[in-house]
Formats: C-alpha cells, structure tokens, sequence
C-alpha cells in the first residue's frame, strides 16, 4: 500500500503555543510548589491530555473547591467572567489563547464600546465560541452578540426584523468554522445590511489544511483522518474528504485502526492521512507506519 501524507499536517501555531505553554506551566508549578491546571481540555486530543495529566496538570472548569496555584487558558480562550473568577480566587492565569482568537474578542469588545451591534458565526456550544460569547465591555457587561451557525440562522435573523438593514454591524467568526459555510452566511447577511464588516475569516491555517485534504483525497483511493472525536476542526476535515466520494476512515489514533478497519483499508492501493490541528505528529507516524504495513 502507498500512503500519502497530506501537505498541511500536525499541529497548527495556536495548539504548538498551548503545548509549549502547558510544559512551562508544569515547570514553574514545581519551582513554586503550587499545583497545575488547564481550565479545560488544553486541546482536543485525549493522548495529549492524559500525557499532560500525568505530569501533574488537573483539568477543571471552575475555581471553585481547587487549590489555587497555576492555571493554563487553553487556545479556544475563556468567558472574561471565568478569567475573573479564577485570578480573584488567588490563581495565577497562564494564557495560551491562540492570537487570532484573542482579536476576534478584542474586536467585540471595543464594536460594543462605541455602540456597534455584533454578529458571532460559531458553532454553538465550541470552546471557541462560548469564549466569544463571554466577553465583556471594560464596565463589566456582557457584550450583546448575536451568535449565527447556519444560512437558516441568518436568514432567521432578517426575517424578524430586529436589526435594521441601516445599523452598523460587525462580525467575528469562530477561527476553525467551515470556510465554505461561512462564505454562505457572510453573502446572506451582505445582501440585507448595507454597513457590515467582517473583522476577520475562518483561521488561514484551516483553510489550508481543508484545502490539502480535498487535495489529497484525489490523489487517492481512500484516506482517513486522524483527530479527537471532540476537534470541530477534524469533523470539517472529514466532510471535505467526504465530499470527493472517496471512503473515509475517522480515527484518534492508531489504537483505532482494527483488524476489520484493516481488512477494508488493504483492499485500496493508495492512502492517504491527513490530521486535525490537535493531532501530534508521534500520533501520525505510529498510523502511517501500520497502514505502510498493511
């Protein structure tokens, strides 16, 4: 079997800075005998996780009943209310939020400072989103986003009438929201308001990852994707590879790949393997080396 690697494949910038930072925190933890935390999953790979786990780092999603000491804010970013709560709470906050993510909430904040209404297109419920969704003006409110997931949700939206076409909108979209289904919102919303801008487009990063795998899957008999079942991200991958008709293989890591999985993939002359942006390279190399087997 010939395997194929896609072109953009491992870790994006954002999740190598959260790794970098998380390694520093287990360190400086130790230096000043505080423990370690990540205020969630530090990324979606449970591999990496439990890696990060067992050198000490304790997951948790509040301050409340832990110890303070030191405590990672993941790529995705948090509310500002749980920033708050955790440095009132005596904990001592190491921010690895991805810089692009970082301007998206920089922008809400300062369009609501001069009384401009805003617009977040995210997947509802995404660490990313919900981060978006938290932040707050510098008096303490909650920034009144309207949050769109869907060409429905927008249409929905003019449909009720409760923006005029006249107001003065910004949008921020989520960084690993699908690129293709953005471009649909974005030209529904362009047709009703006439002042709206677009502070920014799904991560580049992204985009060209999607790009290589739709790429890669015409290079291919099949290909399969390796992520963390919780990586939106990866799930977009999978759609895109999807979209070539090719079949397509979803795994975390190689544990995944089962005598039956095995027997479907040796039936295919060319593989191709392409990861989500939480995926490490160890992770990658351990699939690629049994599918060469095969």
């Amino acid at each position: 079997m010939k395997v194929i690697r896609s072109k953009v494949i491992g870790y994006c910038f954002g999740v190598s800075n959260t790794i970098e930072k998380a390694q520093q925190c287990i360190e400086l933890s130790k230096t000043v005998g505080k423990p370690c935390y990540s205020i969630g999953s530090i990324i979606h790979n449970k591999d990496v996780v439990k890696r990060f786990q067992d050198l000490g780092m304790v997951t948790t999603t509040k301050a409340e009943g832990f110890e303070p000491g030191l405590a990672l804010i993941r790529a995705h970013g948090i509310p500002d209310s749980l920033r708050r709560n955790y440095t009132k709470a005596g904990f001592i906050l190491v921010d690895s939020t991805c810089p692009i993510v970082a301007k998206g909430a920089v922008t809400l904040r300062n369009a609501a400072s001069k009384g401009i209404r805003t617009i977040i297109i995210g997947v509802k419920g995404h660490a990313e989103t919900e981060g978006l969704q938290g932040v707050e003006t510098d008096d303490g409110k909650v920034v009144d986003s309207i949050l769109l997931c869907s060409t429905d949700d927008a249409r929905s939206l003019i449909e009720s009438k409760s923006l005029s076409e006249n107001e003065k909108i910004v949008v921020v979209v989520q960084t690993t929201f699908p690129d293709s289904e953005f471009q649909k919102i974005r030209e529904v919303l362009k047709l009703y308001f006439k002042d709206i801008r677009f502070s920014n487009a799904p991560c580049g990063a992204t985009a060209k990852r999607q790009k290589a795998a739709k790429e890669l899957a015409s290079l291919c008999d099949a290909v399969v994707v390796i992520g963390g079942r919780e990586s939106e991200n990866t799930k977009v991958l999978a759609k895109v590879v999807g979209q070539s008709k090719k079949p397509v293989f979803c795994i975390e890591n190689a544990d995944d790949i089962t005598p039956e999985m095995k027997k479907d993939l040796s039936s295919f002359s060319t593989v191709g393997i392409c990861s989500g942006s939480s995926t490490p390279t160890s992770a990658i190399r351990k699939v690629e080396e049994i599918l060469e087997g095969i």
